[in-house]
This record gives C-alpha cells, sequence and structure tokens, in this order.
C-alpha cells in the first residue's frame, strides 16, 4: 500500500460515496448507494453507525434547520435527525435513480439522475429549491456524477462518468442558475477508468476519484493534471475534505463485483496523507 494512502474505514460497502465533514456532529456522512445506507463514521474513533433506507440513496446533505436531505431513487427526502421522513419529493420513473448530490453556495440541493443501465440521455440534472420543489436543470445527460463549485462560486463542476469528462457551467451563486452550455475542462484522454465523485478545495483545485483507475487526481482550475494517487483498490468512488480543518482527505470505494480475495480493501475509506490542501465548508440545504 501507498505510504501516504491509510485505510481509515475498514468496510465493505457495496457502492460507497458521498462524503462530507458534519461540522455540528464532528462525524463524516457517506452512503452505500446499492444497500440504501446512510453512514456517519466519528472522525477520531472511526466508529460507524448506519441508518437504511427502503431506497437507493445516492447522497446526503445537512439542513438548515437539522436533519438531512436525500437524493434517491424516487426524488428527494428530508429526514429528521433520527431518520424519520419529513418531506419526499418523487420526481423520478421507475428505472431511473438519483446519483451524487451536493448543496451550492445558496442552500439549494443539486443532483445527478440516471438511467440503471446509464442509457444514454436518459440523465438529467436537479435542482431542489428551498420551497422542496424539483427542477430538472438540464435534460439529456446520461451518468451526471460527481460535482461543486468554484470557491467564488461563480463555476459549477459536473462529472459526466460514461463520457469519461468533467464540463465547466457558469454559474450564478446568488440565483442558483447555469449557463446551459458547457466547456469540456477535462476530456477523456486524461481518464483510463471512469471519473466519480470529485471535491473542489479552497485553492479551487479539483480532486477526482477514478472508478476502475485505482487513482485519485488532483487537477488545476484550467483543467491541467497536477497528480496522480495510487488508491489500493479497484474502485474509488468519491473523496472529501474532512475534519475540524477541511485538512483530510478521505476517499469511498465500491465493492461491487470484486472478489474479497482479490481486493481486500474494496468498500472501505482511505485516507490520503500529504496533499496539502484544505477543503471548503459545506453549506446546509435550506429546505
Amino acid at each position: 500500500m501507498n505510504d501516504n494512502v491509510t485505510i481509515t474505514v475498514p468496510w465493505r460497502a457495496e457502492c460507497g460515496e458521498g462524503p462530507f465533514w458534519h461540522a455540528a456532529s464532528e462525524t463524516v456522512y457517506w452512503v452505500d448507494i446499492v444497500r440504501g445506507e446512510i453512514l456517519r463514521t466519528d472522525a477520531q474513533s472511526g466508529e460507524t453507525s448506519v441508518l437504511g433506507y427502503p431506497e437507493m440513496v445516492g447522497a446526503v446533505a445537512p439542513r438548515e434547520s437539522g436533519g438531512m436531505v436525500a437524493a434517491v431513487s424516487s426524488g428527494f427526502v428530508g429526514l429528521d435527525d433520527a431518520g424519520t421522513v419529513t418531506h419526499r419529493v418523487q420526481c423520478l420513473g421507475q428505472g431511473v435513480r438519483m446519483n451524487d448530490a451536493k448543496t451550492d453556495p445558496a442552500g439549494r440541493y443539486w443532483s445527478g439522475s440516471c438511467a440503471m443501465d446509464f442509457l444514454a440521455g436518459d440523465g438529467g440534472l436537479w435542482m431542489l429549491d428551498e420551497n422542496w420543489e424539483a427542477h430538472l436543470v438540464l435534460p439529456g445527460l446520461t451518468q451526471p456524477n460527481g460535482l461543486g463549485w468554484s470557491p467564488d462560486g461563480h463555476t459549477f463542476y459536473l462529472v459526466e462518468t460514461q463520457d469519461r469528462t468533467v464540463l465547466s457551467f457558469p454559474f450564478d451563486p446568488e440565483t442558483s442558475t447555469i449557463t446551459p452550455t458547457p466547456t469540456v475542462l477535462i476530456g477523456p484522454d486524461a481518464f483510463p477508468g471512469y471519473p466519480d465523485g470529485l471535491s473542489v478545495d479552497s485553492r479551487g483545485h479539483l480532486w477526482i476519484a477514478e472508478f476502475a483507475g485505482s487513482a485519485l487526481y488532483e487537477f488545476a482550475p484550467d483543467g491541467t493534471r497536477l497528480r496522480t494517487i495510487a488508491i489500493p483498490t479497484a474502485q474509488p468512488t468519491s473523496c472529501a475534505f474532512v475534519g475540524a480543518e477541511l485538512d483530510q482527505l478521505w476517499v469511498t470505494s465500491a465493492a461491487a463485483g470484486l472478489n474479497e480475495g482479490d481486493d481486500p480493501h474494496a468498500g472501505s475509506v482511505f485516507l490520503v496523507n500529504d496533499h496539502g490542501a484544505t477543503g471548503l465548508p459545506v453549506p446546509n440545504f435550506r429546505g
């Protein structure tokens, strides 16, 4: 194993995803999409609790009023601190699910949807506003995945996993609107595998986990690849800066389809050391 990468949460998640630092509880939230599990890990002890949900869960985020918002197979749900459903927004049909999701600087929740079989054009980009109304912002996508914003909030980044590209959109951080014609910031030649989840650090650098590539990449804001970090499992899925100083870089992974004897660390969460970066605070969803 790379000396700069260690296992911080030994686990066997089918598809671990969506980590974020929850400052109020000093824990890291993440999900297992396939099992419909919302996991919470104490950053000091590593103790992990599991809350089950009866649908796939693509991601969760904290709410301003307490509890969580979650992107799920049928659309979006609100949960209180005990896991009881307080809001339900059903905006997706059969054979489609929500994937990765994050809250924008104005406190609105964005998620990509995709077909279960990743059929081209059946995915979309959604925004859930503070009134719990879901808006389809961009139709015709395939597997919208990792997403994030530049530190000033004026650029929105979106991974299209099946196309192996990272798109960049002008963004208005006050009104939560994007210019619908993107620029391809990073093309498919940069990825031997599939780009998945991403995190933007305080300098505006993009950190992208590569599914089926055993790697984590650092890119400059202009799309130049700066660093490749080997992750000791075949299917890294996402990454986030966690901890009180947002200086611990955690990487989730997936065990789905992998033999434990061949890939014993698959599904675990990894800690990357000596990376020299810090993250951005996670905004609360205003709904």
